[in-house]
């Protein structure tokens, strides 16, 4: 870990990144590709201003959006315990009334529940949570350290407090958590929860150049059996498609209807960029 004090903090897409690095050790992770340009991932960077830079950015925007933060890097990893650079960065997002889409695998956003109950009141405020699988062997292969139990209160905490959330499928890794099965309990969960939006990355699992040779060397070490058998059938290939694939999305699109869910990609997406102020009445989208 290293700490900076950085000259930007927004991309131009209105991309959020308080900490650059890899902040968990979920088999795939997006800041492990070479196109990440991050040298070292397990040195994360802190960035120290990022409250007081957010707020000298916003000042100077012509209209106000949605703010996207964790797809990247997770705001809400162990460091932002003590830095608590997510929590300035709220405070500066409720008092210019910008939108915010936050990625988050972490329960330690419910500390912030003050804060995000604020913006939600005056404009839009979605959590997306990943969530590969309900059963424990399963999820601790795939998820390192990150506990079952902690995403779960995630969730309780997210309905208790009337936030938005949309519930992520991903990964689904071929002979780890591809059965109709754990598809269908993950379903269950969102209705359970009373989640309206339910994402998913084609039910596939899309490694990168770098987060290539991470999620092998990791999986090996976690379960040398699963690694040789993935290897074995797939060799080189980034996509790692299920076998049953047609059947699982066939399973999502059925139950989801019968659920009531959403889980169209495309009409995700548009939800999470489209900026509400609820106070003015006024709906504008943002390309990403």
């Amino acid at each position: 870990m290293h700490v900076v004090e950085a000259k930007t903090i927004l991309t131009p897409q209105n991309g959020l990144n308080v900490y650059r690095g890899a902040t968990d050790h979920c088999l795939v992770s997006p800041v492990r590709a070479k196109t990440s340009r991050v040298e070292k991932p397990e040195d994360v960077e802190v960035k120290e201003n990022a409250g007081s830079l957010l707020a000298y950015t916003l000042r100077r925007k012509r209209s106000r959006g949605m703010i996207s933060v964790g797809g990247f890097s997770d705001p809400y990893n162990p460091l932002e315990k003590k830095f608590e650079l997510m929590r300035d960065c709220l405070r500066v997002l409720d008092r210019f009334d910008f939108g915010l889409s936050i990625t988050t695998r972490y329960s330690l956003l419910l500390r912030d529940m003050d804060l995000l109950q604020e913006i939600a009141k005056k404009t839009k405020l979605v959590v997306t949570v990943p969530f590969p699988t309900l059963q424990t062997d399963q999820f601790r292969l795939i998820e390192g350290e990150l506990g079952l139990s902690d995403r779960l209160q995630l969730l309780e905490g997210l309905k208790e407090g009337g936030i938005e959330t949309i519930l992520l499928i991903d990964p689904v890794i071929p002979g780890i958590n591809d059965s109709i099965t754990t598809l269908g309990m993950l379903l269950q969960l969102a209705k359970d929860q009373g989640i309206r939006m339910v994402d998913h990355r084609d039910l596939k699992c899309q490694l990168q150049n770098g987060s290539y040779e991470y999620f092998y060397k990791e999986l090996r070490k976690r379960n040398r059996e699963v690694a040789k058998q993935l290897e074995e059938k797939f060799g080189e290939e980034m996509e790692l498609v299920p076998e049953n694939h047609k059947e699982l999305m066939r399973h999502l699109i059925d139950t989801c209807a019968a659920y009531d869910i959403i889980c169209d990609k495309k009409e995700i997406l548009a939800y999470r960029r489209q900026y509400s102020n609820q106070t003015e009445g006024t709906q504008l989208t943002f390309d990403f």
